[in-house]
């Protein structure tokens, strides 16, 4: 992989290539952006640039690691010796902190000259997990560091970071993809998914580490379907039919926010199919046959009925109203709104 193969970030790359071509190189850099955002792939091409034994001759591209010098392929395969990350060794890395020693470890290697470049790199993902002492630790390096020394700090949220920290790092901001991006990153390596690919950009909030999550998901494909099964299910004549799958929402309920956002989506659609007439602008293209059959059984005040009914639950549930009483009560709510009846509890 190369700089030229990322799709979006152009200003974050076109920046550090500027910087490797012209060897105007900081010291330590902050890369902060949404996790799944592209900065830990970013990191490591910029790492393999500035490590890159290659010249111009050879018809690499300016400030862009060649791919096919022995320090390219060291650093592809993780086994670059003047190229390190720093990992957690936990069961749950996750939550797992960056503890002081591991920052000492650090201070103590990067004072030793690099072994076969002319740079040695340390990237420390997701740094916010530093404790304070690690990141004072850390300060020391920063505020003396040796002249082939680079840090690359990836980071969710900068403001985490002491304020020191800040001032004496380039931060450099990573912003989310325009779904049209993320559409061209799914067609590229996921071609076969075809009328997924509009849905999976929607719901990845323009994060293609997300998208490709979602892509590889069975999970996800699998909400989506239960997700049209309770809305035809709000079709049906007798009420109890819903009611069932109230079960449903209490065994995910870890995943409530998602389930309901699902549903957001195929109403939205549904719209865009009965008042619009505009079936070009659905996200739920695989899903259009139902759609298409809610949408002639079902009036216009209804659907925006319902769709406030979902929002006002997300909310309800955000704020730790009884759980199984606000689904049921959107669950009715939303069948009444079809069927014209009302028998349902107030919350």
């Amino acid at each position: 992989m190369n700089f030229s193969d990322i799709i979006g970030q152009r200003q974050v790359i076109d920046g550090l290539k500027s910087s490797v071509k012209n060897n105007r190189v900081g010291h330590a850099y902050i890369f902060e952006g949404p996790a799944g955002i592209g900065k830990q792939t970013i990191a490591s091409l910029f790492a393999s640039a500035l490590v890159c034994s290659a010249d111009q001759s050879s018809g690499k591209k300016a400030g862009e690691p060649c791919g096919s010098c022995r320090d390219c392929i060291k650093s592809r395969s993780g086994n670059h010796p003047d190229i390190q990350e720093l990992r957690v060794a936990s069961s749950n890395r996750s939550s797992a902190g960056i503890g002081v020693d591991m920052i000492r470890e650090l201070q103590r290697d990067i004072y030793v000259k690099p072994y076969e470049a002319n740079k040695k790199i340390y990237i420390i993902p997701r740094a916010e997990r530093m404790t304070i002492q690690a990141q004072n630790s850390l300060l020391k390096v920063l505020e003396e560091p040796p002249v082939y020394g680079m840090i690359i700090l990836t980071v969710e949220n900068a403001a985490r970071l002491l304020e020191t920290i800040l001032s004496r790092a380039v931060l450099i901001r990573f912003r989310i993809h325009p779904q049209k991006e993320v559409e061209a990153f799914l067609s590229k390596h996921y071609p076969d998914l075809k009328d997924e690919i509009p849905v999976l950009a929607a719901f990845s909030g323009g994060i293609i580490g997300k998208a490709e999550g979602m892509a590889t998901s069975e999970e996800f494909r699998t909400m989506r379907w239960d997700a049209v099964g309770i809305m035809m299910k709000l079709l049906s004549e007798n009420e109890l039919d819903i009611l069932q799958t109230v079960n449903y929402f209490v065994e995910n309920k870890h995943l409530v926010n998602e389930i309901l956002d699902f549903l957001l989506s195929l109403f939205r659609d549904i719209i865009f199919i009965k008042e619009l007439h505009n079936e070009n602008r659905i996200i739920n293209r695989d899903m259009r046959p139902q759609l298409k059959e809610f949408s002639q059984r079902v009036f216009s005040g209804a659907i925006a009925s319902i769709m406030n009914c979902l929002l006002d639950t997300k909310k309800k549930i955000s704020m730790n109203v009884n759980y199984t009483l606000a689904i049921e009560t959107m669950l009715m709510k939303s069948w009444e709104d079809i069927h014209g009846r009302s028998s349902r509890r107030a919350i």
